[in-house]
C-alpha cells in the first residue's frame, strides 16, 4: 500500500513543496520543515482529541485527510532535503501495533535527532543504529507508516485524500499567483 502510494505520489508531493516556495519569504531547509511536520502533527491531534480549551478560537479543522496528507507532505519533503531515499520504506519493517498516540514521541526523537545532526544538540548514541541518519531515517518512515494506519483507522484512503490535497493546493496557488500579479501590475 505504501509504495503504491510512493510511486504515484512522492514526485508530485516534491513538486508541490517546491511550488509552495513562491509563497514564502525564506527558503526552507530540514529544521523549518521540521517545524512545518510539527504544526501538522499538531493539527492531526487538533481533529482527533476536539477540545476546546486547547484548539485556537476561530480556527476550524475538520479535516483529516487532508492534514494526514500534509503530514505525509512533510515527510517527503524532509527526507528529500536530507537526501533520504524514501523508497527504502519497501525494507522498514511493518509496525503491527496502532498506537497514535505515539507521533508525538517519534516526532520528539525525530526532532531531538535532526537537532543533533545540525549542531543544535549534542550527539547521543542510538541503540541499533550505525549512524544519527539511519535513526532520523527509521524515524521519518515511522511516522510515516503510522499516518497511514490512523488513516486506514478512520477508512480513509489516503490516495483520494492526497490527490484532493494536491488539487486544493494547487488551486490555492493559482489563486496566490494570481493575487500576487495583480499587486505588482
Amino acid at each position: 500500500m505504501i509504495l503504491s502510494f510512493l510511486n504515484k505520489f512522492y514526485k508530485p508531493a516534491l513538486h508541490l513543496s517546491e511550488a509552495f516556495s513562491t509563497t514564502r519569504e525564506k527558503d526552507w531547509g530540514p529544521l523549518i520543515i521540521l517545524n512545518e511536520l510539527g504544526v501538522q502533527i499538531g493539527q492531526i491531534y487538533n481533529i482527533i482529541y476536539r477540545n476546546d480549551v486547547v484548539s485556537e478560537q476561530g480556527r476550524v479543522f475538520n479535516n483529516l485527510g487532508d492534514e494526514l496528507s500534509d503530514v505525509l507532505l512533510q515527510l517527503m519533503a524532509l527526507a528529500n532535503s536530507m537526501n533520504i531515499n524514501f523508497f527504502e520504506i519497501k525494507d522498514f519493517q511493518e509496525v503491527s501495533e496502532f498506537n497514535w498516540m505515539s507521533l508525538p514521541i517519534i516526532f520528539g526523537q525525530l526532532n531531538e535527532s535532526i537537532m543533533e545532526k545540525y549542531g543544535y544538540r549534542f550527539l547521543k548514541p542510538r541503540k541499533g543504529f550505525d549512524s544519527i541518519d539511519s535513526f532520523i531515517q527509521h524515524c521519518i518512515f515511522l511516522l510515516f507508516t503510522i499516518s497511514f494506519q490512523i488513516a486506514s483507522f478512520h477508512g480513509l484512503n489516503m490516495e483520494t485524500e492526497f490527490q484532493n490535497m494536491i488539487l486544493d493546493a494547487n488551486g490555492f496557488l493559482n489563486r496566490f499567483q494570481k493575487e500576487k500579479e495583480l499587486l505588482h501590475n
